[in-house]
């Protein structure tokens, strides 16, 4: 059964992943154990901090288990504070003006729900952690809407 999985990326991090076609997710060695969980098939759900605050794209875990970054691997695409990764593929990737910012779903999620605004930074301050069924639910289908939302309008011009 695929699990869903929350990543939190710094914005330059999240555009040198974009440079590189969503291809890998890089970790620091303290979230190591957490990772090892990854499976094939899991989806990614990416959060960009750097005071940005919100959802940006859906990725899907293309091989279980972490690899090792070696000397050789990505061309200091990440710094080496990153020393594991796992591949990825896009499943949806928004455009910036259409990321989705986390107070829009602050209530929504069982993650924020009853927290905060200011407690909010705490939970995504972890590179990785699960997410519920449900909250991956609710990610999606509102990550989805804002895909759609005014390319309907266009197809009728």
């Amino acid at each position: 059964m695929e699990q869903h999985w929350l990543i939190i990326e710094r914005f330059d991090n999240w555009d040198a992943d974009r440079t590189n076609g969503f291809t890998f997710f890089g970790l620091p060695d303290r979230h190591r154990n957490a990772a090892l969980e990854i499976k094939k098939g899991d989806k990614v759900y990416c959060y960009v901090s750097s005071k940005i605050s919100a959802f940006s794209d859906i990725r899907i875990v293309l091989d279980a288990g972490l690899k090792k970054i070696n000397e050789d691997s990505f061309e200091d695409i990440y710094d080496r504070s990153f020393p594991y990764y796992f591949t990825t593929a896009p499943m949806l990737v928004l455009p910036r003006e259409k990321w989705v910012p986390v107070k829009q779903l602050a209530s929504l999620l069982e993650l924020t729900r009853g927290r905060t605004e200011a407690s909010h930074r705490a939970l995504f301050q972890t590179s990785i952690r699960k997410l519920s069924p449900g909250d991956a639910a609710v990610i999606s289908n509102v990550m989805r809407r804002a895909a759609e939302k005014g390319r309907s309008r266009k197809s009728h011009l």
